[in-house]
């Protein structure tokens, strides 16, 4: 038996998941008797936590191609012929989808949170290449991901320990609150600077009226889809609005 801590927020209460729940987009609950629960991935699905060399080939093409551009007529012509049959498969199994909305009539590829954290995985450097070296020194990915976040005004974090280099990193400019973060529970670590949070809070507030999905919550703000989320985190994080379910946020 593991004991997980309780996390409130407003009348909501929230577990952290064990890390074997951490490519999942979501999960099953059963309720047993009064008291007992039982927590699944979903059934009758057959847990696949890897991905073929072509998958990932056609993953990381996906994420080399910004969010807006990524509509289906610009990822054919990006993708061969045998690439095009390799992404219906990743979106048969529920790893990519086609997102529309009023900014995107004709489409724009969504990748979930789980393939986008099996492509990273399948990416992932050794640890000495991305975190700081015995001498104390960040390395130069770190230094990369520091000018990354200060140009953009946001970062998303997959590794714990690349976070914490980055964390060290920034010490004297989070004391001073210049930049903020937190750690999502979809296990992600979430890093923006202060007047990105300010200006894109605005934003957010201005229109955030009911239940709304990131996603749409992007588009009409006109955010970068991942600086929204990570500010949608803090928000949530502080208490501002509430994450109704996976990806679903509405006003306190």
């Amino acid at each position: 038996m593991v004991k997980i801590r309780v996390l409130k927020r407003q009348d909501k209460a929230y577990i952290e998941l064990p890390p074997e729940f951490g490519t999942e987009d979501e999960v099953e609950l059963f309720s047993l008797k009064e008291g007992h629960y039982l927590l699944t991935i979903p059934l009758g699905r057959t847990r696949d936590d890897g991905l073929t060399q072509n998958e990932s080939v056609v993953l990381r093409k996906l994420l080399a191609i910004r969010f807006e551009n990524r509509t289906p007529k610009n990822v054919n012509e990006t993708l061969l012929e045998a690439e095009q049959s390799v992404l219906k498969e990743l979106e048969q199994k529920g790893l990519v989808s086609v997102f529309k909305g009023d900014k995107y009539r004709d489409g724009v590829y969504s990748i979930t949170d789980r393939a986008y954290k099996m492509a990273n995985n399948v990416e992932q450097k050794p640890t000495s290449q991305v975190t700081q070296n015995y001498s104390g020194r960040v390395t130069q990915p770190v230094q990369n991901n520091l000018a990354s976040l200060h140009s953009n005004g946001f970062m998303i974090i997959l590794d714990r320990r690349e976070a914490m280099a980055i964390s060290e990193s920034l010490n004297s400019e989070m004391k001073a609150g210049q930049v903020i973060g937190v750690k999502g529970f979809d296990g992600k670590f979430y890093l923006v600077t202060r007047n990105y949070f300010s200006s894109s809070e605005a934003l957010i507030v201005g229109i955030l009226k009911d239940d709304m999905d990131a996603p749409t919550i992007a588009t009409m703000t006109k955010l970068n889809p991942e600086g929204c989320m990570a500010v949608l985190r803090l928000m949530a994080e502080n208490g501002e609005i509430i994450e109704k379910k996976r990806g679903i946020f509405a006003p306190v």
